[in-house]
């Protein structure tokens, strides 16, 4: 038996104001992360995030029985791990992580068949977008940016403590750091906002996240100007190290002429607003039809 929901009126309380959607959204932010933060669907995304710290702290163990491990450069470990970052990291995964996990966001709701109970509660469907991108921003910054901060730390674990030491207080590398940590947050908030959108707008994301993830891939390729609407473009402005990629590897390494930090940050939080603004907007034009999906 199919079962239709239609979209009913929304009964909103007259003194609704900042206080009162702010106590929303914390309740249902409670409730997403909840329900979502762990679970079976997801185990292909913690594997994407967990993959690259089990690989790099199983070569540093590998590293640290050999007795020439002083003979490691630590220039070279940096340049590599700039490439990891690049190439796994940005792509896949960040990229199919946020996919997974912001795409389901609503999608999930319409094929378990759950969402009408947020559509018939007397909730602003701005604040309802709103609070679940916050839910699922949090769970893909805390996978990823311990991901990335476990696999940093990993990659410099083999080296002696007075010269990792060195290298951290006095060198680059806590600036290092922090900006592949910023880069993860920032591919969550954008990347985010963007599946959030493809999850409401489209009943198959497949075809519309494809096409995404070609244009972020072939944008290297295009005018400088063009590239401004990319994420994946200024996420790779923001790389402390250039990723030294060479013929068709170039796709996967950093991108030419990148954008200043501050037009770049500048640029994902523009790029964030008007996708939940465009999301907000689907939203209350959203009718459910489970017999459809």
């Amino acid at each position: 038996m199919s079962v239709s929901a239609p979209v009913v009126p929304q009964v909103l309380p007259v003194t609704g104001s900042w206080p009162f959607w702010r106590g929303q959204s914390l309740a249902i932010v409670w409730m997403e992360l909840r329900k979502n933060f762990i679970t079976k669907r997801g185990m292909w995304i913690y594997l994407l995030a967990l993959l690259p710290p089990v690989i790099v702290w199983l070569h540093s163990i590998v590293v640290m029985q050999r007795p020439q491990r002083m003979a490691h450069d630590l220039a070279k470990d940096t340049s590599t791990l700039a490439i990891l970052f690049q190439v796994f990291f940005l792509r896949p995964s960040l990229f199919f992580g946020c996919l997974g996990i912001f795409t389901y966001l609503f999608r999930g709701e319409i094929v378990e068949r759950s969402l009408h109970f947020y559509f018939l509660a007397p909730v602003r469907r701005e604040v309802l977008a709103g609070a679940k991108f916050l839910a699922g921003l949090i769970t893909a910054a805390t996978f990823f940016a311990l991901s990335i901060s476990l696999t940093f730390v990993g990659m410099y674990a083999h080296f002696p403590s007075f010269q990792l030491r060195e290298w951290m207080l006095n060198g680059p590398g806590l600036q290092h750091l922090i900006a592949y940590v910023g880069i993860a947050l920032l591919s969550c908030l954008a990347w985010g906002s963007v599946f959030l959108w493809i999850g409401i707008r489209f009943r198959n994301p497949i075809l519309p996240s494809i096409t995404f993830f070609t244009w972020e891939t072939i944008n290297v390729f295009l005018p400088s100007w063009v590239r401004r609407f990319s994420v994946l473009h200024h996420l790779q402005s923001l790389s402390p190290v250039a990723a030294e990629a060479r013929g068709p590897g170039i796709v996967l390494g950093n991108t030419a002429d990148p954008e200043t930090a501050a037009v770049t940050i500048a640029c994902l939080f523009a790029i964030t607003a008007v996708m939940l603004w465009l999301s907000s907007w689907q939203l209350k034009r959203t009718e459910i039809s489970y017999s459809t999906d």
